[in-house]
């Protein structure tokens, strides 16, 4: 009986090895994408912002790193993932990250605060090969004692997307997002500059 028990023990042993092996071959295989490193040319690109900027927030349907996308020609309705690819971070982390590096935070903020939420960050196919990503940001600023709502404003940009993949989805958010969080910021110094409440 021994023989057989070492046997079957040495073919479970083999069998885990095989199965951890597999395990990791899958999660090497899984393309991961954030935002992008910074270059020089942006530091000359940042847009101070005149009120205090508070941390993104987003609806609950994006609180995950999974990469979107939507077939726009078959059922716009309906929202698939890419099996193969994620996100870095969550979609707040990433937002929050661009934003570290494209605003000057002023030392001395009106009476006025900035709220951000993502309302949608999906790459969305109107036909087969072309895409294009799509952000919406919902834009408040409030008046920060009294946390009445001065102004609201729903921010949506998009950029097409330079393959009908992952990786050119993932591209055309990242664009679509800085130029959405840039007119955020243009909104929000307007506002506040024409706002008797945050003086």
């Amino acid at each position: 009986m021994q023989p057989v028990i070492l046997l079957l023990t040495v073919s479970l042993i083999a069998s885990t090895l095989v199965a951890c092996v597999g395990i990791n071959k899958t999660s090497q295989n899984i393309a991961i994408y954030d935002f992008g490193l910074s270059v020089p040319s942006e530091s000359n690109q940042t847009n101070t912002l005149k009120v205090l900027l508070e941390e993104p927030a987003a609806v609950e349907s994006l609180n995950h790193n999974k990469i979107r996308y939507r077939l726009n020609y078959q059922n716009p309705s309906r929202v698939f993932f890419y099996t193969e690819s994620r996100w870095a971070g969550l979609p707040t982390e990433l937002f929050s990250s661009k934003l570290s590096k494209i605003v000057n935070l002023t030392k001395t903020p009106m009476n006025c605060s900035l709220k951000l939420k993502i309302e949608a960050f999906d790459q969305v196919f109107q036909t087969v090969a072309t895409s294009e990503g799509i952000v919406q940001l919902s834009a408040l600023v409030v008046e920060k004692k009294s946390k009445k709502i001065i102004s609201s404003q729903l921010i949506t940009e998009s950029v097409t997307s330079p393959s009908p993949n992952a990786q050119g989805g993932t591209a055309a958010l990242q664009q679509a997002s800085e130029n959405a969080l840039k007119k955020v910021i243009t909104w929000g110094n307007m506002i506040a500059d024409n706002s008797e409440l945050c003086r």
